[in-house]
């Protein structure tokens, strides 16, 4: 009987992480604004502002135009020299006042 207890534990705690794994693939990702493009000083690469509305931030992307990537076991593997640097500021943050000397 114990046995019996133990083996259908295990198995509804087996289905119960089956459907979170399902679900957590399921959800889409959230997506921020794209506001504009800025040149980077070098051909091939550009300056990418986004805006992330659920956290009021603006983001700098400083990528290239056109990212490497190979194949490996049916799955885009993106190279790391292809992706880029990422800089976020807070986009309602209160101007700093004059400092009087």
């Amino acid at each position: 009987m114990k046995i019996i207890i133990k083996l259908s534990l295990v198995v509804g705690c087996l289905l119960t992480s089956a459907a979170f794994a399902q679900n957590s693939q399921a959800q889409q990702k959230a997506q921020m604004q794209f506001i504009a493009t800025f040149e980077a000083g070098q051909s091939g690469a550009g300056i990418y502002k986004l805006y992330d509305q659920s956290d009021d931030v603006i983001c700098y992307v400083l990528m290239p135009e056109t990212a490497s990537r190979k194949q490996v076991d049916g799955k885009w593997v993106y190279e790391s020299n292809s992706l880029g640097s990422l800089s976020c500021v807070k986009a309602n943050s209160t101007a700093k006042s004059a400092v009087k000397k």
